[in-house]
């Protein structure tokens, strides 16, 4: 599976900049070299030199850009054809500029004027040798901060993977919750103790699951649907016929993977925020389309909620599923229904 970055972003400016350095730093090599040999022109080929290099590397920078590569090494053959021509235009742009100025260097005048083909040899040899200093440097510029970035969004992830699951937990096993699932067990022993033994086993599982974590941060869709349904079936306990649910998932995708606890926390959102009776049921349905899970509720919202509504849930996820895939999880408000689609990742 190949891993997206959503939010590609090139820091051109701060490239330039840099380049502008290393730009300086190779001319100054080169001027090391002929500062002794031609007095009357050596500020002119500097000038010229300096301007041909920052020139094919801003140019160049901007290509990478405009085709969105990242990598120059591993660019696709057309953008390496269109560097190394954008490179060779600029060169003879440079030679012409210094021949009508009159400032070209001895050696580079003896061998235009012998021969036509030893001018485009050089021509030819001094782009390709350029060309492929600019795209070791523009190798070393955007792998460094791609790297840098690639880290940071690992480290962005597993902090929101942290946190989502801390918060999954302080939700699970939170007082209230723990109260209101030992009061409803209290019940059922007494009413029916095939039923409580059920609930039980359900609480059991439940519980654990909570508390299971993975390294990569995924779930197959098989574990959050189990979740998902063994929360389902405590809460339909508990409020009997005011709670209804359907779940339709393909096997076929079953073993596929979904970022962990992408799944109850929707379910849980359609509890808190709507208010439901056995005259009005609250109607919950997860299914599987297009690769899509969809978690679908009818909507009839609560009057007074003290719950939190800033969607900081949805949010969280979003950003916890941007790390695998793009445009991954689809929220869909119709009014009477509420819906959230989240894609499913296939490795």
């Amino acid at each position: 599976m190949s891993f997206n970055c959503n939010k590609t972003n090139y820091p051109l400016k701060d490239w330039i900049k840099r380049s502008l350095v290393f730009s300086i730093c190779i001319v100054s090599i080169l001027a090391i070299d002929v500062m002794y040999k031609d007095q009357s022109v050596f500020w002119w080929n500097i000038l010229v030199a300096f301007l041909c290099f920052f020139g094919i590397i801003v140019f160049n920078l901007v290509l990478h850009i405009q085709f969105k590569v990242k990598d120059p090494i591993k660019s696709p053959v057309y953008v390496k054809v269109l560097s190394f021509l954008s490179t060779l235009g600029i060169c003879a742009l440079t030679i012409c500029v210094t021949s009508r100025l009159g400032v070209m260097t001895i050696e580079e005048r003896r061998i235009l004027d012998s021969s036509t083909f030893g001018f485009l040899l050089l021509l030819f040899v001094r782009a390709a040798i350029l060309n492929f200093i600019v795209q070791l440097w523009l190798y070393f510029v955007m792998n460094d901060y791609f790297r840098n970035q690639l880290e940071l969004e690992r480290s962005k992830l597993d902090k929101l993977n942290e946190r989502a699951i801390n918060q999954m937990l302080r939700q699970q096993v939170q007082p209230h919750f723990l109260f209101n699932a030992l009061s409803s067990l209290k019940s059922l022993i007494k009413k029916d103790s095939t039923m409580a033994e059920s609930y039980l086993l359900q609480l059991s599982d439940y519980l654990r699951a909570s508390f299971t974590t993975s390294e990569d941060g995924l779930a197959t869709v098989k574990q959050e649907l189990q979740l998902c349904e063994d929360y389902l079936n405590m809460q339909k306990i508990r409020f009997n016929d005011a709670i209804s649910y359907t779940i339709h998932v393909s096997e076929s995708v079953l073993q596929d993977n979904l970022p962990i606890f992408s799944l109850q926390p929707l379910v849980d959102n359609a509890l808190k925020h709507n208010q439901y009776t056995v005259e009005h049921p609250l109607r919950i349905e997860v299914l599987h389309q297009d690769g899509w899970i969809i978690v679908r509720n009818n909507v009839c919202p609560r009057k007074t909620s003290h719950e939190d509504n800033n969607n900081y849930g949805l949010n969280n996820l979003k950003e916890r599923f941007s790390y695998y895939l793009k445009e991954s999880v689809l929220i869909h408000d119709h009014g009477t229904s509420f819906e959230v689609h989240v894609k499913i990742i296939k490795l």
